[in-house]
Order: structure tokens, then sequence, then C-alpha cells
């Protein structure tokens, strides 16, 4: 199950490289770097029959995966990734079922309007890609490439008690297993008035965790998507399900703007819901290697 990574040579697709590399070297997971054939307006049935655009396109790729290389250097760990060049399409469909075919552990991708899904459509893109995808798909923040730190002590996961934020806690117990961290679980009061009821939530989502993990809690009040973007203490990932906090339903039905997915400081991984995760389910084995 690898770290799969989409890339493009653009500052948001650094930002996901860095996650990407940042991913696998901290689990010992394998790599995939991604990137999508350009296509233009003639369509798919006629460029793929043009020499020529396939020797432009085999020619961006490498390129592409030119620049991957350099900007990471050795930073990969063990092993350097497996480079792939996809079939033109629909950047979010040609994604997400690469990293279903491949049995991805995590989909990592550049934030809202930059990188490979930015030219889709700025401010919809990851509401297109998150539907799509049967894996946690994990979403760097604008600039990670200048301020991932390459190290993991803290995964926070957001839990309101649901069957999805229990999904999401599995994912994060299996990446602080992976890497050390601890687990902070942090649940969300939207006025003081709500707080004994997040504090009892908190208790629960504590008690869930295995007993080798280091945990905390954390209790916080305001806004859902603007308290879970911007959380005071130190964090280095936030896991989110998919269908968990009523924010992350509508904005998987493209009601909101995304603030949670556009502005966190850091990088957040959003679970699919049962229904929708496919074979490999997420980041696995519990035991760093």
């Amino acid at each position: 199950m690898p770290i799969v990574t989409g890339y493009e040579d653009t500052p948001g697709g650094h930002d996901a490289l860095v996650l990407g590399a940042q991913l696998a070297r901290l689990t010992g997971l394998s790599a995939v770097v991604a990137t999508v054939y350009p296509v233009d307006a003639r369509g798919l049935a006629v460029v793929a029959r043009d020499p020529r655009w396939r020797e432009k396109a085999r020619a961006v790729a490498a390129g592409r995966f030119r620049r991957a290389r350099e900007i990471i250097g050795d930073g990969w760990g063990d092993a350097e990734p497996q480079f792939t060049a996809l079939t033109p399409g629909s950047v979010a469909d040609v994604l997400a079922d690469h990293a279903d075919d491949v049995g991805a552990a995590v989909l990592v991708v550049g934030s809202t309007g930059h990188g490979l899904l930015g030219r889709l459509a700025p401010g919809r893109t990851v509401q297109r890609l998150l539907p799509l995808a049967r894996c946690p798909v994990a979403i760097a923040p604008r600039g990670y490439r200048h301020t991932g730190t390459g190290t993991m002590t803290v995964v926070a996961v957001a839990y309101d008690g649901s069957a999805e934020a229990d999904r999401a806690m599995t994912v994060a117990v299996h990446l602080a297993g992976r890497t050390g961290a601890a687990v902070r679980v942090v649940t969300v009061a939207e006025d003081d008035d709500g707080v004994p009821a997040a504090q009892a939530l908190a208790h629960k989502g504590i008690a869930s965790l295995p007993v080798e993990i280091d945990a905390l809690s954390d209790v916080v009040v305001g806004p859902v998507a603007a308290t879970l973007a911007a959380l005071p203490d130190r964090t280095d990932v936030l896991v989110v399900g998919s269908r968990g906090y009523r924010f992350m339903q509508r904005l998987l039905l493209g009601g909101v703007a995304g603030v949670l997915v556009r502005t966190a400081r850091y990088p957040v991984i959003v679970v699919p819901g049962p229904d929708h995760a496919g074979a490999g389910g997420g980041i696995r084995g519990g035991a760093a290697p």
C-alpha cells in the first residue's frame, strides 16, 4: 500500500510532493509520484492517436519527474518512489482511479486552487476529489514546501462520536503507530454551553485508543471549520472523517468554500466513509517499522 502523490510542477504540487515524501519516509511505506498527462481541446480520442502529442506528453511528464527528484533529493527514505505518468482525463477521476488500482494507503494532493488539482475549478476541486477517492486524502496546506518540519510528533483527530469519526480515529492510530507520534483527540464546542458534551466525547475518544499509543485530548470552542483549521497547540497533521461534523457534510455537497482544507496551517487527512472505502482502507500497521 503506497503513499500516492498527485504531482505537477507548480507551488501547490511541490507542497504535495514534500508531504508525500514525508509520509513515505516516516511510515516506511513505498511512494508513488503520479502525474496526469496534459490534454488539449481536441479530445482524448484524437490526441491519443497523435504521435506528436504523445511525444510532448512524455516530455512534460519526464520534466516533472526530474524536478520532483531535485526538490526531494534523498528525502524519500530508503527507496526512491515509483514515478508514474497516467492517462489523460479529468485529473480528479484519474488520480482517484489510480489510487484505487494500486491500493493506496493515502492519496496526497495540494490545497484547493493550487497544484495538480487547482487548474480544474479553483475553490471546488477538493469537493470533486473527495467523493471519488476510496482511500484517505491528505491535503498539503499552501506553502508546506517551506513550512513542513519533516517530523511528526502529534497526530490530531477531530472527534464527534460518529462512526465516521471512529474511522478517522483508526487512521490516526495507525499513522501514530508507524511514526511514533502521539494522538491528540480534539472535540469542538460551538459555544460554552456545548463544552460539557464535548468533554464527554473527548473522554470517549481517549478511552477507545490502544494503551500503547500516547494520547491527549483538547476541547476547543468556536465555529467548527475555523477552529479545526487553527488549533492552538502543536499539530503536525489533522485527521477528519468525511461525513462527521456537519461542516464536512456541507463541504462534500459543495455548499461551502472549504474553509478547513484551504486555510488549515497543517496537512488535513480526510477519511472516506465505510460505503466508499477501498480495500486498502488507509494507513495500516500498528507498530513503527
